[in-house]
């Protein structure tokens, strides 16, 4: 059975960051270092992510998914104004979806004529949208692409602030909004929550929360390999480890892990 890793990144030093990035490592996250992290785990398929600090360059992960084309596609960062042609050209490469990553930036303003075209564009490729955003952020964009027929994915639990906790009043609103029709969560990257490898609470709160709504099959799992900004204490084990702490059900282990990304992604079922 396919056992998936929906969220890593690959880069080298050899990569331009952007000038307005506000991380960049000194340090290479080869594809063939991921596929060894795969391989030890016994995952079958991986999808890399675009990283922030790459800006809409995506061609190292480009080069990485034609390595490894039966195993790894793609969630590409572009410009709203890409044409259809170069978002086609992007799902020759593999490429599913599109990231929209807004930390450090304005939310978009969706309701422009440039932004519902491009959103139209998505549509008509069958891409999804991953949010990495705050839950202020969350609250306003939901609702405006619950007009358009595609995926949003949302990213590590919806990035509840960690002062804030659970109890955030838009963190609250953004689990109101969700529409299990159209909603994925990723339950990853539970450090970016001000947790640990060895406290997990407020992870752990909002997957019981996803559970009680009825997104069970909406939840897939990301390593967030190679940790940015928390690659000094955070190991692909420690992950693994968490995850398996938050979801210690093996049967929901399993929808997790390879059930729902199979049907996300569209890979074959083996």
């Amino acid at each position: 059975m396919n056992c998936i890793d929906t969220h890593a990144h690959v880069f080298s030093t050899q990569d331009h960051s952007i000038q307005t990035a506000r991380y960049a490592p000194n340090y290479d996250a080869t594809v063939q270092s991921f596929i060894s992290h795969l391989d030890q785990h016994n995952f079958t398929h991986g999808i890399l992510v675009q990283p922030s600090f790459l800006g809409t360059n995506n061609q190292a992960m480009l080069n990485a998914i034609q390595q490894y084309p039966n195993r790894l596609k793609g969630i590409a960062v572009v410009q709203h104004t890409a044409t259809f042609d170069e978002l086609f050209q992007l799902k020759e490469q593999g490429i599913v979806g599109v990231r929209l990553n807004l930390f450090g930036l304005n939310p978009p303003a969706l309701n422009t004529a440039e932004w519902q075209n491009f959103l139209r564009h998505l549509e008509s490729l069958n891409w999804q949208v991953e949010l990495h955003a705050p839950p202020s952020y969350l609250v306003q964009l939901l609702p405006q692409l619950s007009e358009y027929n595609f995926n949003v994915v949302i990213d590590h639990f919806g990035r509840i602030d960690p002062i804030k906790g659970i109890d955030d009043p838009d963190y609250l609103k953004f689990l109101s909004l969700l529409n299990v029709k159209q909603h994925w969560i990723k339950v990853s990257g539970f450090y970016r929550l001000g947790a640990t490898p060895n406290n997990i609470n407020i992870a752990q709160q909002a997957y019981n929360i996803f559970k009680e709504k009825g997104f069970l099959h909406k939840l897939i799992w990301g390593s967030d390999w190679p940790h940015t900004q928390h690659e000094s204490h955070v190991t692909y084990e420690d992950a693994i480890h968490a995850f398996k702490q938050i979801v210690f059900d093996k049967h929901e282990q399993c929808l997790i892990l390879n059930q729902n990304p199979t049907e996300l992604f569209g890979f074959s079922r083996t």
